[in-house]
């Protein structure tokens, strides 16, 4: 009998799927774990042969796994010619270049939509604050101070604003329409399909600052490259709408932090729901 193809595990180990993880995985693979915890420790092992002749690379956390840093050329091209798929938690894949592993004929896959339902929830909650001031309120109730609470309550009544009605431009779009009231419109490389337009009553632009310019509200959700990074930069922000609001649940960078506090500082974004940021541990 052949031996079974190697996949390296990088990471904590599993914590869901136990019975899918010894019934089906470890029967039809060997499993190996990375015990290298640092890049130059991880070089090492790969030049050395380590471990083996492995076919694929499975990264089970998005939080684990990343001890070697930024997955580039260096890295890659120190993998046997075995490697044949790289599978990682996540969403994004920022951390791997995709384009050097495309070279060596390497599959990337993520877990892009496993995280939709608690992502989409977020951004929803970000909505509400970003309108309604959530934050700024709870902030002035947790100083205890009866003249900053008294202040910021008459302030958040005259800026703040219900999200009905209001042009969201997104893809968080079902929990928007139907919960909020929202107009949808929205910008994306390749359109939606004509039936989820209908459905949702959305309106699609072609350039991303035709957007800007009608979008009360900006929710991004596009992954991290270098075509993405500073993505909403100072002209961006230029052409929105005055007062506008500005939502991230994608990757920091893909907001330029210095002209988001510039478009806050004079008023032009009226406020902003981030869930990342552009340095992150």
């Amino acid at each position: 009998m052949s031996p079974k193809p190697v996949v390296l595990h990088v990471g904590e180990p599993i914590k869901y799927n136990h019975d899918f993880y010894e019934n089906e995985l470890c029967e039809r693979f060997e499993v190996v774990h990375n015990g290298d915890l640092d890049r130059e420790s991880f070089i090492k092992a790969l030049k050395s042969k380590k471990y083996s002749d492995f076919s694929a690379i499975y990264r089970p956390h998005f939080q684990t796994g990343g001890e070697m840093g930024q997955w580039d050329d260096e890295l890659i091209s120190l993998l046997p010619p075995s490697v044949r798929t790289f599978a990682s938690a996540g969403a994004g894949f920022n951390w791997a270049d995709v384009d050097a592993l495309g070279r060596r004929k390497i599959w990337y896959a993520n877990g892009a939509g496993a995280s939709d339902e608690a992502v989409s929830g977020t951004g929803l909650y970000m909505i509400l604050s970003v309108f309604r001031n959530f934050t700024r309120s709870q902030l002035a109730a947790r100083t205890w101070d009866p003249e900053k609470f008294n202040a910021c309550h008459k302030l958040t009544a005259t800026i703040s604003a219900n999200p009905r009605g209001h042009v969201l431009g997104i893809k968080l779009a079902y929990k928007a329409r139907a919960a909020l009231g929202m107009e949808i419109y929205y910008y994306d490389v390749v359109p939606a399909a004509p039936e989820v337009e209908k459905e949702l009553g959305a309106t699609f632009h072609g350039a991303l600052h035709d957007l800007l310019r009608v979008a009360d509200c900006i929710s991004l959700h596009t992954p991290l490259n270098k075509h993405t990074q500073d993505l909403m930069n100072s002209e961006a922000f230029a052409v929105m709408k005055d007062g506008a609001r500005l939502i991230n649940t994608a990757r920091g960078p893909v907001v330029n932090e210095d002209a988001l506090v510039e478009a806050l500082r004079s008023g032009k974004i009226a406020a902003a729901g981030l869930d990342v940021h552009y340095n992150e541990p």
